[in-house]
């Protein structure tokens, strides 16, 4: 190894980074824009937005090149991106939990247990709107998530990251949205009754 190599090197890492950043801060926001248009009903917006973000997938492989950086700068974005296509999916009515996404398996597995939290939200607005049956079922499908990810807590946290914390949040969650759903349950029986 030269001095001359290890300089080269490090201007194409730099290079690569910067590229790197652009890309990955455009898969975050396809992820949340398809996130927020799931909960706004405009499904169609949500599935453009989540195309975009495979095609960006696709761009990140070509780094993949450049481990010293890679992993570290991509994982979020892959991370927030599963978890638009898994609640994309969800919400649609496919409960498979699988994805057809080229991204590490533990991208994967935090960007479920992050679909818990939009899982919650989804079911918050069909209290509000009365659809106490759907949200019955968005609790369901929640707790099927949690039930299934509480067998990879044991997993360090260098192989799935953050994923302990994440599934506590979820389980907070999921109990947060058990108490909603019977208040919700309760107001719509006086509702009836009057």
């Amino acid at each position: 190894m030269k001095l001359e190599d290890c300089k080269e090197r490090l201007e194409e890492l730099e290079k690569a980074r910067e590229e790197l950043l652009k890309l990955t801060r455009e898969l975050r926001i396809l992820a949340s824009k398809a996130i927020v248009a799931i909960h706004t009903q405009e499904m169609e917006l949500a599935e453009k937005n989540i195309s975009k973000g495979r095609e960006i997938l696709n761009k990140l492989k070509d780094f993949q090149r450049f481990p010293e950086i890679y992993y570290s700068m991509v994982f979020d974005s892959m991370q927030e991106i599963a978890e638009a296509v898994i609640f994309a999916k969800l919400i649609k009515g496919d409960f498979d939990l699988s994805i057809d996404l080229e991204i590490p398996h533990s991208a994967f597995i935090t960007g479920l247990a992050d679909a818990i939290g939009e899982l919650r939200r989804y079911a918050l607005s069909k209290m509000i709107s009365n659809e106490i049956g759907e949200a019955e079922k968005i609790l369901g499908i929640m707790e099927k998530i949690y039930s299934e990810l509480i067998s990879f807590a044991s997993f360090p946290d260098k192989l799935l990251p953050n994923l302990r914390q994440k599934l506590d949040v979820a389980r907070a969650g999921i109990e947060r949205t058990k108490s909603d759903l019977l208040t919700a349950k309760l107001y719509a029986s006086l509702d009836r009754n009057r």
